[in-house]
């Protein structure tokens, strides 16, 4: 309360200079010097009020903590003499309900580690690739139930089950003879799925000396478009995952021919990097094999840049350029991806031909350094 006092106290104090402004100088809100010299002593007053208020409880407090001291100095006493009278009592073991989780956590996970490959032979857990088309299965069995996409099934009105296929990447958990529990590891929105596979089914990734995975032809699927041109492309798409930050894993299952950036005996080919919402494509041509073309991932530009870019498109569609006012805190927004894309959305005032002032929100698109695409519409209050 006091301090809420004192606030308003303060405020009363700068609203009291302003009325002092007044007036000398009348302007907005007062308009004449009759308002302004009320306004200044109602302000006055209120301060002086609300400074009394707090003076006054401030006096009172010591008195009061001087009494709740003495209240607790008392109290500590009592507890102290009742200490001494219990100080020989025996004292009862009692059990601690943080051992007792801990001690029944332990047990749990000693349990689901012996269960969790019964039977069979706990795998390192690798990740590994897949080198077809493989159902999913509940044992490790063909006969056995196999694993259903609850979710699809329900969308389309008809079962449909969990497979694997070449641009799956898996993580054995169990071997069983010849079959091989996993789980999906890629795409990462299938993580949660786990089966029976034949151990058939899987192969090694292969990595260079540096750690970066090595694609090999199993890794694509190929058409009549890209089986032509299988070494080339497989070439690319690893030199993509060793000198593109942004894409360390290339996903060599969307492979293909744009046919729009194609053209006769030229052919451009793309390949789908990144993961979730910021999903991106390379784009090549065989001959980057073995050309001096590279693809180190292209910088984004930086929030400052970009948002002074799209400052100079609204004051170049601007009819009065030095009145936009370009918003860069409360209405902006920035965003890049992690393909060198930046996007950009704000908002900025500026007087049209009528001299009217109108709020307009603007948009602008970056291709690394380069502004590609830009709008501007009045906005909507």
């Amino acid at each position: 309360m006091l301090v809420l006092l004192a606030v308003v106290s303060m405020a009363a104090l700068l609203w009291a200079g302003v009325s002092l402004l007044g007036v000398l100088y009348p302007f907005k809100p007062f308009h004449t010097r009759k308002r302004a010299l009320r306004s200044l002593g109602g302000s006055l007053a209120i301060s002086i009020a609300s400074l009394l208020f707090v003076g006054f409880n401030a006096e009172s407090k010591p008195k009061a903590a001087s009494e709740v001291a003495a209240t607790r100095s008392a109290s500590s006493a009592e507890v102290a003499v009742e200490e001494d009278r219990t100080a020989d009592a025996p004292v009862e073991p009692t059990a601690s309900p943080e051992l007792d989780q801990a001690s029944t956590e332990a047990e749990t996970s000693v349990q689901m580690s012996a269960n969790a490959c019964s039977g069979g032979t706990a795998s390192p857990g690798d990740v590994v690739a897949v080198s077809g088309e493989y159902a999913l299965y509940v044992e490790p069995d063909e006969s056995s139930a196999r694993i259903k996409n609850e979710k699809a099934s329900k969308i389309l009105g008809e079962a449909h089950y969990h497979q694997i296929d070449k641009s799956t990447t898996v993580r054995r958990l169990c071997v069983k003879g010849d079959w091989t529990e996993v789980q999906i590891v890629t795409p990462e929105w299938l993580t949660f799925v786990k089966g029976w596979v034949p151990n058939a089914a899987l192969r090694g990734i292969e990595h260079s000396g540096d750690g970066a995975r090595v694609f090999v032809e199993d890794h694509f699927y190929w058409d009549d478009s890209t089986s032509k041109f299988k070494a080339e492309i497989v070439a690319v798409v690893n030199k993509i995952a060793r000198e593109n930050a942004n894409c360390p894993n290339p996903d060599p299952g969307t492979v293909s021919k744009s046919a729009d950036r194609s053209k006769p005996n030229d052919p451009v080919f793309f390949v789908m990097c990144g993961e979730g919402t910021d999903v991106f494509n390379v784009w090549f041509k065989p001959g980057d094999a073995s050309g001096d073309t590279t693809f180190e991932a292209v910088l984004p530009l930086s929030q400052t840049a970009a948002v002074d870019a799209c400052e100079v498109v609204a004051k170049s569609a601007a009819t009065h350029p030095s009145t936009v006012d370009f918003s860069r805190f409360v209405d902006l927004s920035y965003f890049a991806h992690k393909n060198g894309n930046v996007r950009v959305t704000s908002t900025f005032t500026a007087k049209n031909a009528l001299n009217l002032e109108l709020k307009y929100d603007i948009y602008c698109f970056f291709e690394g350094n380069k502004l590609v695409e830009h709008s501007i519409a009045e906005a909507l209050q």
